[in-house]
């Protein structure tokens, strides 16, 4: 079994480290244009440009599954390119929308593809599709997630654990969601922060709606109540509304001096992070209530490890054939087959990243 990653940024590596260590033994490949300043033990390095298509095929000809893992810039062009292989591709690249427009291209060249295979977009979805699935329909779905420092700083109450512009995004953005049968874009800013008890843990956090639904609103129009809230610590949002106020959070373009700011004085590096993720689906009386919480390990994020583990896992079900479907969908269609749902979640828990039922109640 050969799986080619391509990206050899933080995240490619990652979901490669990931992939050696399973018990099948993959061959596992990382590709980019660059070599990574460091490998995971046993992983190879091939230099390739995605963005060639005749490069981005040969890559994949050999292939049991591919993992695009590259900036959102060129995430669609290496896509599109990478289809045309006809072999099955896990994207967690995360361009501004998913890329479903190139569905055709892979049902036409045969090549399995599933997008936004992250925590959320990703399990997340996944986890709404598996009770829409299970309860035909639903009539409310929500989802909480947030990526936050263990201890918070004092006045940003946060710290960047992604591309420092992609973060500030996320407040300015149009936030889409579904509000009494009805699909809403307000700007994150301008509507009312939600209090959010995590009583099992982290105790009292602020929710602000955001940007995360993307294709859940397409593939479930039935559902009238839909929404994806980003969880944060008190005094965080607070303080990014007053940049909002001040017009420095006009766009995402006037953001950027203040997204790289943050990005120096609040990094990663100095702010381990602990990952929250709760998902509740409703229908009638029936209801479904998944907790997901980890905590940075080994020198990997709790980001890091939960979508790059959750890729992985992705990944694994095209290379065994678990998934055959020609065509390019998000991942809510995993959703549909209760037998891929177990897989996956099985499969992060065998990880260290468990997710698990609850009672609906927060």
């Amino acid at each position: 079994m050969q799986i080619v990653v391509v990206g050899g940024g933080m995240q490619g590596r990652v979901i490669a480290q990931n992939l050696q260590q399973r018990k099948e033994k993959p061959e596992v490949i990382i590709a980019d244009i660059h070599q990574p300043s460091s490998l995971p033990d046993g992983v190879k390095y091939v230099m390739c440009d995605v963005l060639d298509a005749q490069a981005a095929k040969k890559l994949a000809a050999k292939a049991d599954a591919v993992v695009l893992a590259v900036p959102s810039t060129i995430a669609h062009q290496a896509l599109s390119n990478l289809i045309a292989a006809g072999k099955p591709i896990a994207d967690v690249s995360f361009t501004p929308d998913p890329p479903l427009d190139l569905h055709d291209k892979a049902k036409q060249s045969g090549a399995v593809c599933l997008v936004d295979c992250g925590i959320a977009p990703g399990l997340s979805h996944i986890l709404v599709g598996a009770a829409h699935h299970e309860f035909g329909g639903l009539d409310k779905a929500t989802i909480w997630v947030g990526g936050m420092p263990q201890k918070p700083a004092a006045g940003f109450h946060h710290a960047v654990y992604f591309n420092p512009h992609d973060l500030i995004a996320e407040y300015v953005r149009p936030a889409r969601a579904r509000k009494a049968g009805k699909d809403i874009d307000p700007a994150p800013m301008d509507v009312p922060f939600e209090s959010f008890n995590d009583a099992d843990d982290l105790g009292h956090l602020q929710a602000f709606l955001s940007d995360g639904l993307r294709s859940l609103l397409n593939s479930y129009p039935d559902v009238p109540e839909m929404a994806e809230l980003t969880l944060r610590w008190p005094g965080h949002l607070d303080a990014m509304k007053t940049l909002h106020q001040m017009g420095l959070l006009k766009d995402e373009k006037s953001a950027r001096p203040i997204a790289d700011r943050l990005n120096a004085d609040f990094s990663a590096d100095n702010n381990a992070d602990v990952l929250l993720m709760v998902v509740e689906a409703q229908k009638g009386k029936q209801q479904k209530r998944w907790r997901l919480i980890d905590r940075r390990k080994d020198g990997e994020s709790a980001m890091s490890r939960t979508t790059g583990y959750t890729t992985a896992a992705v990944a694994m079900v095209l290379a065994r054939g678990q998934f055959k479907e020609a065509g390019v969908f998000p991942p809510e269609k995993l959703g549909e087959n209760p037998k891929l749902v177990a897989t996956i979640v099985d499969d992060l828990a065998e990880h260290g990243v468990l997710t698990t039922e609850a009672a609906l109640a927060h």
